[in-house]
């Protein structure tokens, strides 16, 4: 596996979008080449319909920042943060309901599968579930290894949670059970660095971000992890596969980094920023956004 020093392609480009705040923005929900939704500090939460050139600010209902969010519809989404908030939307973000809310930690990701089943999971092992759209959420026992800061779920059985010291968690049944991961070279439930981002493309295949320039692939639903090298020894933040081959990772210093072979190498992108990158998401291989430090939006879209 190797690292490669390039340049996008003639038909291919990131470019900058006008935000209209200065708010660290930090979750991104990408449903189209249009529509799309991000969060950030002070209960930000911004919505597109041209594709990034215009964004509209929405009524979140609340101060506290928001860390990340998901849509399953046009209409239908989830946005979780600080105080343990979770707000509902069924008008694509013109009102907003509060769902649950707590003095206290903070859930850090959320990922619903449809309009029924999500997880929302956060600080000091936080992992509630829930099967009917967010009316009701249970919570899940796991062994307090820390700050749960990301979940991914392919149906509604199997999915992983993913931890700052490095865990990693894996259900097949729902989260009624949960199996700790190996993680190759390190102890069987965790690695000494900060684990960021999950992007799981089917029962078996995933990948993770983390501090110190790390890329993982797991083939067999994270029993065995390899690390991939990234040739960049800063935090990668983010990390967002469309199949098996194509993915994208995004980083502090405004890195963006792009393989088409799963990870056997992986291209530096030339990015329009400096500043940090906290999250991303695509939709197609030709549309994605980033998001991060100071308000910053970032639009990948192919020219031909």
């Amino acid at each position: 596996m190797a690292f490669v020093l390039g340049c996008p392609g003639e038909h291919e480009d990131w470019t900058a979008r006008n935000s209209n705040t200065t708010y660290n923005l930090a979750g991104v929900s990408v449903f189209d080449d249009k529509t799309s939704w991000i969060v950030g500090e002070s209960g930000t939460i911004l919505r597109t319909s041209d594709g990034g050139d215009r964004w509209t600010v929405l009524p979140s209902g609340v101060s506290s920042s928001l860390y990340s969010v998901d849509f399953v519809t046009t209409d239908k989404g989830w946005v979780v943060g600080d105080m343990m908030t979770i707000l509902h939307t069924t008008d694509g973000g013109d009102t907003w309901e509060i769902q649950k809310h707590d003095n206290k930690n903070a859930f850090l990701a959320v990922d619903f599968f449809d309009e029924l089943h999500g997880w929302a999971v956060g600080t000091f092992s936080e992992v509630f579930h829930t099967t009917d759209g967010g009316k009701n959420w249970t919570a899940h026992d796991i062994p307090d290894v820390g700050w749960f800061s990301a979940v991914t779920f392919v149906n509604p059985t199997h999915g992983w949670i993913g931890g700052v010291q490095g865990e990693i968690y894996h259900t097949a049944d729902g989260g009624n059970t949960w199996e700790p991961m190996n993680v190759i070279g390190f102890s069987p439930v965790g690695i000494s660095m900060r684990l960021t981002d999950l992007s799981f493309m089917n029962n078996t295949h995933g990948w993770a971000s983390g501090d110190g320039g790390i890329i993982a692939v797991t083939h067999d639903a994270g029993r065995r992890w390899n690390f991939q090298p990234s040739d960049i020894d800063i935090e990668l933040t983010g990390i967002d596969f469309l199949d098996v081959n194509k993915g994208w990772t995004v980083g502090e210093l405004g890195s963006l980094l792009h393989t088409v072979d799963g990870g056997a190498t992986w291209t530096k992108w030339k990015s329009p920023t400096t500043k940090t990158l906290w999250s991303l998401d695509f939709v197609t291989p030709s549309f994605g956004l980033a998001v991060g430090a100071e308000g910053t939006i970032l639009r990948y879209r192919a020219k031909g």
